[in-house]
């Protein structure tokens, strides 16, 4: 499975990246039913796997759209998956990401 443009990132003004899902990720994967998110202070390596997920169409591991320090993550997600297709910008995001200098 290709996972190509599956996320949106919004770069913001303090420097970290947001990371949503895109809305072909959404149409890809299917409403998702399970969400295992990494936890604040996780490291991630772009293109490495980051984020299991169980949806409608698939169950997999996701790979990072970017390197860094997970800031935050959106522990609505853990309860209630399916807030990433929420047009709530307060809901529907995954992470926060402190991005390294490789990025």
């Amino acid at each position: 499975m290709s996972q190509e443009n599956y996320f949106d990132l919004a770069h913001q003004e303090d420097g970290n990246i947001v990371i949503r899902f895109s809305d072909h990720g959404k149409e890809e994967l299917g409403a998702l039913t399970f969400i295992d998110l990494p936890a604040d202070g996780a490291e991630l390596t772009k293109g490495q796997p980051f984020l299991d997920v169980e949806a409608e169409k698939a169950v997999t591991n996701l790979d990072s759209p970017v390197s860094g320090t997970v800031v935050a993550s959106n522990g609505i997600l853990a309860d209630t998956p399916d807030a990433v297709s929420d047009s709530d910008p307060d809901k529907n995001w995954v992470l926060v990401v402190k991005p390294s200098k490789e990025n």
